[in-house]
């Protein structure tokens, strides 16, 4: 059990950090944007598109309306964050196999799974503020759709069902222990 407890404690910090550090890359990824590549932080929902050429010499306006328009993507990601902390707090104080658990899994997984279907969206919000002041031609509306969002929904799926699986392997063993 120490070693469950260990353990999640540094996965419970880990996740702390990752959830500070979302917005904050968002935010500077958004702001730092020049079109070229060259910022390490990539900016949230613009996908591959952050290097495209017509994404240059963005005004502070398209960039805090593309912040802006990254955020459903953001908030999804700190709310699963928060997710697995509460997780690892239950796995930390020997809370294996609760009620609480399988709900951690169950909302992770969900938005998880809202983001991978909202990304698109959020490309066309995205995408538009980063080109909005391009002269007429210079435009951008795109989305990207690939594998990677197949497979993200997929995965989504699987840590639900694994969710709902441990849940009622759960509601079984409390039955079988009030069975006499």
């Amino acid at each position: 059990m120490e070693k469950i407890r260990r353990m999640s404690l540094i996965l419970k910090y880990v996740f702390w950090l990752i959830l500070i550090l979302i917005p904050v890359t968002d935010f500077f990824g958004w702001m730092y944007l020049d079109g070229v590549g060259d910022f390490f932080i990539r900016p949230e929902g613009l996908g591959d598109f952050f290097v495209a050429p017509e994404i240059v010499g963005i005004q502070l306006s398209g960039k805090m309306l593309g912040f802006a328009a990254s955020l459903p993507l953001a908030l999804l990601e700190i709310f699963s964050m928060w997710q697995m902390i509460k997780l690892f707090t239950l796995y930390s104080e020997g809370k294996i196999f609760t009620a609480d658990n399988t709900i951690c899994f169950s909302r992770a997984a969900w938005a998880f799974l809202l983001s991978e279907l909202i990304s698109p969206i959020v490309q066309i919000g995205t995408t538009y503020a980063a080109t909005m002041h391009n002269g007429i031609g210079e435009r951008l509306i795109l989305i990207d759709i690939n594998d990677t969002n197949l497979g993200g929904i997929l995965l989504a799926c699987v840590v639900l069902a694994i969710s709902w699986v441990m849940d009622e392997g759960r509601k079984l063993s409390e039955d079988a222990e009030l069975t006499v």
